[in-house]
């Protein structure tokens, strides 16, 4: 069998053995035990920067990992979802895991612990992995919420980040409001870690200075204690140190300076003289980050057609996403979305931002998750029908590929969105790889 086989089948197993259980929403005594079991990886990875938030953690992440590898340190990484291959939810010092060797510590993991889920097993996995290997920063993406989630069992991390939040997973959590989602967040807080808060709702920002306080976490705040803006096309941070000036983004979208400005606050904060202002600037300009206003190459499905992928499923990221398609659009080009979505996502809200901004929504089924984190999509009719009361043009597709062709054949720019999923699909359909 071939690696990446062995690695889908031992991903299978975790998978059915705790059928029934949300790691999310579960809590963190399962994961804690297992890792007891592993010897406590956690606490041995080095410099760990544990990221939460609604929108923009992947980005963020992606501008600190930049800007911390053109200063010659070397990174680990773990997010979620991934896109195209499991591996890209683990980055090795730079580099994606070999299956070989994820395969063998999820196998490990398997004979030491039991009831894991697919999410716990492949957490515990990247700390085992990080423990290992020698890297100057770790990146820690919570999957999501903050209190409850399994990457929540760091005691000394370097530093926490609270990325922009909105509404999103409140079902999976039992609650409801932002002011409730800041508190879930800020449960990652932890003494003396530094709390780096980008712009917030005012509900949730009093809600995270108050947790902060009870945490004993010193709070490095936005358009208080750091500044992020634009200067035409150029990038300008201001810390209390530091000044960082970019030319440029390496991520589109005037929503990524505030990714951007939270990235370099982080690495203040974190006092590493190796990590420079000259070394910063490289790493905001070289930054990728994929399925984030990512243009599609030349390929089956993109062809010779503008099509954009960006991940934006919730009302916060739609909005976003509004705001670029309404910057880039000249007078008298018609612009369209492909859409798929979770069922259990705010379909009004998500739609309620995208409708103004676009000529024509082409609705498609979200394709299989591949066995990740998350619920079936949507039913297409349904999204069509709140689509249509909202005023949008329609049509329904049969598959992803369908439909950016319908979307094409009447729009100038394609942007497809809705799911981290459908991203997915697009790249692979694209023959596109993440490396």
């Amino acid at each position: 069998m071939a690696d990446a086989a062995i690695v889908s089948a031992e991903l299978d197993r975790f998978r059915l053995a705790s059928t029934g259980r949300v790691s999310p929403a579960f809590g963190t005594a399962h994961i804690r035990r297992a890792l007891v079991a592993m010897g406590d990886p956690q606490d041995r990875i080095p410099a760990a920067i544990h990221i939460t938030g609604t929108n923009g953690k992947g980005s963020t992440g992606a501008f600190i990992r930049a800007m911390a590898e053109a200063a010659g340190l070397r990174v680990h990484v773990f997010t979620s979802p991934h896109l195209v291959r499991v591996n890209e939810r683990i980055r090795i010092a730079g580099q994606l895991v070999e299956d070989g060797e994820l395969a063998d510590v999820l196998a490990d993991i398997w004979r030491r612990t039991e009831g894991l889920t697919y999410f716990e097993a492949l957490t515990a996995a990247a700390f085992c992995l990080f423990a290992h290997h020698r890297a100057d920063i770790s990146i820690i993406e919570v999957g999501a919420g903050g209190a409850t989630d399994a990457t929540n069992v760091m005691m000394k991390p370097a530093a926490c980040v609270v990325t922009p939040i909105s509404r999103d997973h409140e079902a999976l959590f039992g609650i409801s409001g932002v002011a409730a989602i800041a508190r879930l967040k800020a449960g990652i807080f932890r003494e003396d870690a530094p709390a780096i808060i980008a712009d917030q709702p005012a509900i949730a920002l009093g809600v995270l200075r108050e947790e902060a306080r009870t945490a004993g976490a010193p709070v490095l705040e936005a358009g208080d204690d750091w500044r992020a803006r634009w200067e035409g096309e150029a990038f300008v941070y201001e810390g209390q140190r530091l000044t960082v000036r970019a030319p440029w983004l390496g991520l589109r979208g005037r929503h990524q300076a505030q990714n951007a400005g939270a990235a370099c606050a982080t690495l203040e904060a974190m006092g590493d003289k190796r990590i420079t202002p000259a070394a910063m600037a490289a790493g905001l300009r070289e930054v990728s980050w994929p399925a984030r206003l990512q243009k599609l190459a030349p390929g089956p499905l993109a062809k010779d057609r503008d099509v954009w992928i960006d991940a934006a499923h919730n009302p916060g990221g739609a909005a976003t996403l509004a705001n670029a398609i309404r910057a880039s659009r000249s007078e008298g080009m018609r612009t369209a979305i492909v859409f798929a979505i979770q069922g259990v996502k705010d379909v009004d809200g998500v739609l309620g931002e995208l409708t103004p901004v676009v000529d024509e929504i082409v609705i498609c089924p979200l394709p299989d998750s591949g066995g990740q984190e998350g619920g079936v999509g949507a039913d297409p009719r349904h999204i069509a029908g709140v689509a249509q009361t909202l005023g949008a043009k329609v049509s329904v597709a049969d598959d992803l590929m369908q439909a950016v062709g319908l979307a094409a054949a009447r729009a100038a720019s394609v942007y497809i969105c809705g799911s981290v999923y459908l991203c997915g699909d697009a790249l692979r359909l694209n023959g596109e790889q993440i490396d």
